[in-house]
């Protein structure tokens, strides 16, 4: 019986990088109020950074970097608001996500990637949202199932409803991770190394 995770360590990982290291450049300059193209301001691609660049690197690599990764960009770009608790739970779920990709590493496929980035999305969108139903004022949600629907729909009156950033995390997060897994297949392929296949097959 082979092991699901007994393909050998690629060093497929240059292109990836440069990838990650732009994503998080374009993080730091929309932070900072320098991103003005409305295109680019709806492109929030932070769970497929965390989720699918995990995946894509090796063992070696801790799951907590690009976590940490991710708070030390928005420290050098807001300061001290990364420690607000409700800052605290977005990283939290993000490191969530690294963890379960690095537990995952070797074992998926592109398909399989698709949708474990898709599934943490999605977690992320109404374990956020739920918090924020939570913690808001009684004025602004109801603390019963139609303000929970509320908070995870049309979000507070006078705002943008809570599904345009859900439609604009999942495009951004699908489209991401699509780039990532095809970095690293070309540079895999150039390499003469093994790739990610369409699907991972079973264990025999």
């Amino acid at each position: 019986m082979s092991s699901p995770d007994s393909r050998p360590a690629s060093r497929a990982f240059l292109l990836p990088l440069a990838l990650i290291v732009a994503a998080a450049a374009f993080r730091w300059a929309k932070l900072k109020g320098y991103v003005t193209l409305e295109v680019l301001e709806n492109f929030t691609p932070w769970m497929a950074l965390a989720f699918t660049g995990t995946l894509v690197f090796s063992k070696r690599v801790p799951f907590i970097l690009i976590p940490l990764l991710l708070v030390a960009i928005d420290f050098t770009a807001t300061g001290a608001q990364v420690l607000h608790w409700e800052a605290l739970v977005v990283y939290g779920c993000f490191a969530a996500a690294a963890l379960l990709a690095s537990l995952w590493r070797g074992q998926m496929g592109m398909l399989g990637s698709l949708l474990g980035v898709v599934g943490c999305s999605l977690v992320f969108y109404f374990f956020t949202n739920t918090v924020s139903w939570l913690s808001n004022p009684v004025s602004a949600y109801s603390r019963d199932l139609a303000g929970w629907l509320q908070a995870v729909t049309t979000g507070e009156p006078g705002h943008l409803p809570t599904w345009f950033f859900l439609r604009n995390s999942l495009v951004s997060d699908l489209g991401f991770s699509l780039l990532l897994l095809a970095a690293f297949n070309t540079e895999a392929a150039f390499r003469q190394q093994q790739r990610i296949p369409l699907r991972q097959p079973l264990a025999a």
